[in-house]
């Protein structure tokens, strides 16, 4: 099944610079604003290398990502470890939804296979502007800036087991507290317990959490590269978790429909009427949308159950499907029961597509995807150009396995599973790479905290 290795990682030289300030996201949870913020806060971000900027001397910014990197390796700022190692990544967050948990989860190489051999199985549907965007960021750097977060079966905990059985790690841990609050410590592992994990994931088939977009950019570069007799991109990196980790958790993500005509919202509702019960409808704007996600989350079956906010006009009503024959419909149209149930196909089929005449071709580029509650009602309410808010409750994680199993796949941003592993605790770099830096090469002298 899946082919996991040891790497030699790409990691800060964090006795020199405060690993909090290299940090970042993940390129596609990160808005204009953020990426600003973590510009500013150290020119050594993993941001440079994630969303690059042109430079004075490199109008390319995937050029201009390229030589920094490689600036970064020759002075120091970037070291590659010694030994080929795994890196357990321990999370320790408090979700949208209030509770407090913990994850743990393995950065390392995954032979990277093609969606046939069902070694490694996808559950969203990806548009081609990111993939092109992340090919050449990959072809300028031939590095794996972040990870792709993957999930595997684990009912007994064979993982957790080996973890659990090796020996203490003499390196110290990097522990980073991003502004959510959630404290991520990754810590290398080498030795006899990089046999015993990787045994215990070798019969594994893994599952694309996030990074879907990352992980098919990943395959057509490595099919480039052994088109020209180059196998060194046959792997890529990733972050891998098991679904049965009970800190895993998936969150829904919203939908904020901006610049799409609508009817009012009397005639939306009266269009859902046939299919959807209207629970509540209330024209008190962000009081009454707070009221409506509590009710959301109090019906029994709250997996069919959807908040729409039209902030035009401050009036927000909770609708629940009623009619079973909608998606016996959509079984007979080809899907399979488990996809045709799921929140995110009822949302796109029926509210988005049966009642409003909206599909893909007239919602690309007009949805924008919150996963925070409170963020996306800020936005509605202080942005124009958004017409309609759609609120959704989360799935459960085995329906995304469900789905993915039958070779299904589900609208783009149907998950969010957080936290994200960050960017920037650790990189795979092609040691092709360290052939273009200068034999000889003098560090600078950095002070810690003056990044």
């Amino acid at each position: 099944m899946a082919k996991i290795s040891a790497f030699r990682g790409v990691r800060y030289d964090v006795a020199r610079l405060d690993a909090g300030d290299l940090v970042c996201p993940p390129y596609d949870v990160i808005s204009d604003q953020q990426a600003r913020h973590y510009r500013q806060r150290s020119p050594y971000n993993a941001v440079h290398l994630e969303l690059p900027q042109p430079t004075a001397a490199h109008d390319d910014r995937y050029e201009a990502a390229a030589a920094l990197l490689r600036e970064w390796l020759a002075s120091g700022i970037l070291r590659r470890d010694r030994e080929p190692s795994l890196y357990l990544l321990e999370q320790a967050f408090r979700g949208p939804d209030g509770q407090q948990r913990r994850r743990r989860g393995l950065l390392a190489l995954l032979r990277l296979e093609d969606f046939s051999t069902r070694v490694v199985l996808p559950h969203e549907k990806t548009h081609a502007g990111p993939k092109e965007d992340r090919l050449r960021l990959l072809r300028a750097t031939r590095a794996n800036v972040s990870p792709i977060f993957m999930l595997y079966s684990d009912p007994t905990d064979e993982v957790g087991a080996a973890l659990a059985a090796a020996e203490p790690p003499p390196a110290q841990p990097t522990t980073v507290t991003d502004e959510d609050g959630t404290v991520h410590r990754c810590t290398q592992l080498s030795g006899s317990v990089v046999d015993q994990v990787i045994s215990a994931l070798a019969a594994k088939r893994l599952y694309i959490a996030d990074g879907h977009h990352r992980y098919e950019t990943a395959l057509h570069y490595r099919d480039e590269r052994r088109a020209v007799g180059d196998h060194s991109a046959d792997e890529t990196l990733v972050y891998l978790s098991s679904m049965d980790d009970p800190g895993l958790v998936v969150f829904p993500t919203h939908r904020l429909l901006k610049a799409v005509s609508l009817p009012s919202p009397q005639d939306v509702l009266a269009r859902l009427a046939p299919t959807f019960a209207v629970f509540l409808e209330r024209p008190d704007g962000t009081s009454g949308c707070r009221a409506m996600m509590s009710h959301m989350g109090s019906l029994s079956d709250s997996t069919k159950v959807f908040g729409l906010y039209f902030p035009r006009e401050r009036t927000c009503a909770t609708v629940e499907l009623r009619d079973p024959s909608a998606i016996a419909r959509l079984v007979a149209e080809g899907m399979s029961p488990d996809l045709a149930h799921l929140p995110v196909t009822l949302l796109h089929s029926l509210i988005l597509g049966d009642a409003l005449g909206l599909g893909p071709a007239q919602t690309e580029g007009k949805i924008d995807y919150v996963a925070r509650f409170d963020e996306a009602l800020a936005l509605l309410e202080t942005d124009s150009q958004y017409t309609l808010g759609v609120f959704l409750n989360p799935m459960p994680v085995a329906d995304v396995r469900h789905v993915a199993d039958r070779g299904e796949t589900m609208p783009h941003k149907s998950t969010y599973f957080y936290p994200k592993p960050l960017t920037g605790l650790v990189f795979h770099v092609a040691s092709a790479v360290d052939e273009t830096l200068p034999a000889h090469s003098s560090s600078p002298v950095v002070p810690k905290g003056h990044a």
